[in-house]
Order: C-alpha cells, then structure tokens, then sequence
C-alpha cells in the first residue's frame, strides 16, 4: 500500500473546486449595461462584480461581510527577518497601517496571521525553504481564515523576504531570467536577483511540481496564503489578490488548475517590478493601478470600497 503523501490533499482539493455560474455572471454583465441601452455606468467595475456574485452563487453580489487578513512570515534569506517582521506585525496591530483605515472605512473586519514569525524558513539558496510536511501544515493553517464567516476576503502580505520568495517563485513556474522576475536598480534589487538565480540551483529538482516550487522557496506565510485561496474556493468566498507575493501563492494554484482561482479578482497592480507580468499569466485584469508600492492589502481594500460602491449603484440600477 502507498503512503499518502502531504501534498495529496493539496493536488485533489486544487482539482475539485466548485465550477462559477456562468448564467449569473451573463445576467449580471447585461443588468450592468444600463438596462438593455448599453450606457454601461458600472464600466469595467461590471465583471469583477459579475465575478463575485457567480461565485457566492447569487445574482448580485454580497460585499457587506469582508475581511481583510494579512499574513506574515519570515525567510531565511533575510538577515535578522524576525526582528523585522516583528516591526511590521506591531505597525498592523497598533493601528498606524494605511490598511487598517482602509479597512474600517470599508466596514471590514481586519486581522493578522503570523506564520512562525520567530522561526524564519530555511535559506532557499542553498535548499529547499520549506520541508514537505511544513509546508503542508502550513497550508492548513491558511486555511482557518475561512472560520471569520466573511463573505469576501481581501488577501495581504507583510512578511519579510516575501517578495523575493515570489520572484523565485515566479521564476520557478514560467522560466525566464531571474532579473526578469527580481528586477529594479541598485543594491537591493542586485541581492534579490542573485537570491533568486541562487535559489533555482540550488532547487532545481523540485521545479518540476508547482508544490515543488512552493516549498522550494515559498516560506510559511505564502504557503498560507495557498491554503487560504483554496479554501476560499471550496466555501465560495471570492478572494480579492493584493500585491506580489499573495499574487505568487495564486500562481501556485493556477498552475495546478486554472479554474482554481477562478474566484480571484487582483485588486490592483503594484509597482513590484513583474507584479503585472504575473497577472497577466493567470489572465488577471487588476480593478486598480494606482502606483502602489506596497501589498499589504491595502490596495485590495481601497479594489473592495470601489466595488462595494459599484454594487450599490448595480442595485439602484436593478430598482429601475
């Protein structure tokens, strides 16, 4: 008899997620466009609302139970991540986030979950950053962020040495350079690229699997994030994508079965250098692009006041 493996579950849930309604998201799209006129007052705002409502299976969308979650973690790459995590987890939870006023002027629930802050991943340049069983707990435990009862969740990341960690993803699933995927200019981005080209070397053997390349380099907190889209997708929680690395943890899933993150919207296009060649692999239009540097979630949630808006104007339209 052959033993289950972690990563079992993770592949079958990837392959069984429940199909959109493709006939509430035709019914919204044209109650959209102005009552049969073709005005169109909703704009682009139509489909990613046609989007949530085919999802949540109902004609219009809901948008009045949000949640906005931010996961964090630190990587082994990063000298002293804990340190910085530590800082960052603090400036969400006292307050002082542009997120969190995001949050509230969304009418949004807020909360932090913190992937082994202490315990940074190992160094993906000489190894793999995660071992298959810590990689499958901590998918697990991305999953519990379907327990808030929200009925749309916004998805943010503050970690320390994520956005490399989704630059060598990235480069993990499509190829290509590693300055491609890990560029900029000067010091900074000169140590992310050679993390990068690293870390492929180093991880060769298991780029073969898109799990393989999540726990090559992912480190728990995008781990989390790939448990918290795919649960999202079996409990029909829409999920709105914030920045880089929560877009690298949909990747993941895309590659496993696009129509696994047909439930995803990108919430917006940061100024992460790639962030819009990844979306653009996964056929993802962002609601915003607002040269935000920053994906913490606050995009996503300025994406989710937008939208909350459009829906009260799609009702208006339907009392027409």
């Amino acid at each position: 008899m052959i033993e289950p493996r972690p990563f079992d579950d993770v592949h079958n849930l990837a392959q069984t997620v429940p199909v959109r309604d493709s006939d509430i998201y035709a019914d919204l799209l044209k109650r959209a466009d102005g009552l049969g006129r073709n005005l169109n007052p909703l704009g682009s705002l139509a489909r990613p609302l046609a989007r949530i409502a085919s999802v949540q299976g109902q004609a219009s969308p809901r948008l009045t139970r949000s949640l906005v979650s931010v996961f964090t973690g630190s990587h082994g790459t990063m000298a002293d991540a804990p340190l910085h995590v530590a800082a960052r987890v603090a400036n969400l939870s006292n307050g002082s986030a542009a997120v969190r006023g995001a949050a509230q002027a969304a009418g949004a629930a807020f909360k932090v979950y913190e992937f082994g802050n202490d315990y940074p991943s190992s160094d993906y340049r000489v190894g793999p950053s995660l071992s298959e069983r810590d990689c499958a707990g901590a998918i697990a435990f991305g999953m519990e962020v379907v327990a808030e009862g929200a009925d749309v969740i916004v998805l943010g990341n503050a970690g320390f040495g994520s956005a490399t960690a989704a630059a060598a993803i990235a480069r993990g699933l499509y190829g290509g350079a590693a300055d491609y995927w890990a560029g900029g200019s000067g010091e900074k981005a000169k140590i992310r690229i050679d993390a990068v080209a690293q870390g492929a070397k180093a991880n060769s053997e298991l780029l073969s699997d898109p799990l393989g390349v999540l726990r090559a380099f992912g480190g728990r907190d995008i781990a989390g994030t790939v448990g918290a889209i795919l649960a999202c997708a079996h409990q029909h929680i829409p999920v709105i994508l914030d920045g880089y690395v929560v877009c690298a943890a949909a990747a993941i899933i895309h590659a496993l079965n696009p129509d696994a993150v047909a439930h995803c919207l990108a919430g917006h296009v940061t100024a992460e250098p790639a962030h819009r060649a990844l979306l653009d692999r996964m056929d993802l239009d962002p609601v915003l692009d607002l040269g935000i540097n920053i994906g913490d979630g606050t995009g996503g949630t300025l994406a989710l006041s937008l939208l909350q808006a459009a829906s009260a104007g799609l009702a208006t339209l339907d009392q027409g």
